[in-house]
C-alpha cells in the first residue's frame, strides 16, 4: 500500500529515495517500512509545521548558531529530540534523511569501502551511499546542533 502522506515521529528511522514512478519515498520505521507519494524534503517540511515552524527557519536558524551551510542537521521537535540530518543536498534525488537518536553506531561498509554502515538501536541496518568520513562528520554536526539548542533552549 502506498500512502499520500506520512508525519514524521519517535518512530521514523529514514526518510529514503525510491526512485520510482507511483511513490518518492520509502520511510523506514522501528517495526516497519512505508511507501509514500511525497518526497523526503516534502515529509521534512510538513514536520516542521507540524511544530508551528519552518523548514528554512530552522535551517537558517542552524546556519546562524553553528556556521554550517551545507547539508545542514533539521530540528523536528526538540522536546521529544528528533533531529535529521541529511546524507546529501536536500534537494539530491539521492538524499536521504537519517534520524540521530535511533543510530546505534556507524561503520565502515565491508562489501563496498565507499560507503557507509548505519546500525539502528532496534538492530536494523542501512547501507548509505556515502562514506565512513561524511556519515561520521553529519552525525557531529547533529549533535553539535542538538546541543547548542538544548543549551540555549534549557531543555
Amino acid at each position: 500500500m502506498i500512502r499520500d502522506d506520512y508525519l514524521i515521529n519517535e518512530n521514523t528511522l529514514a526518510l529514503l529515495p525510491a526512485k520510482q514512478t507511483d511513490f518518492d519515498t520509502n520511510v523506514m520505521e522501528t517495526a516497519q517500512k512505508i511507501k509514500v507519494r511525497k518526497t523526503s524534503l516534502e515529509l521534512i517540511k510538513a514536520a516542521c509545521y507540524s511544530e508551528w515552524v519552518t523548514y528554512e527557519g530552522r535551517r537558517q536558524a542552524v546556519i546562524h548558531h553553528t556556521s554550517f551551510k551545507r547539508k545542514v542537521p533539521i530540528p523536528i521537535n526538540i522536546r521529544k529530540g528528533i533531529y535529521f540530518f541529511p546524507t546529501h543536498s536536500p534537494a539530491s534525488i539521492y538524499n536521504s534523511w537519517i534520524s540521530y537518536h535511533h543510530i546505534d553506531k556507524i561503520k565502515t561498509n565491508a562489501c563496498s569501502p565507499t560507503k557507509a554502515m548505519i546500525i539502528f538501536c532496534n538492530g536494523l541496518k542501512l547501507s548509505v551511499n556515502i562514506s565512513y568520513h561524511i556519515l561520521d562528520k553529519q552525525m557531529k554536526r547533529t549533535f553539535e546542533c542538538m546541543y547548542r539548542m538544548k543549551r540555549t533552549l534549557n531543555y
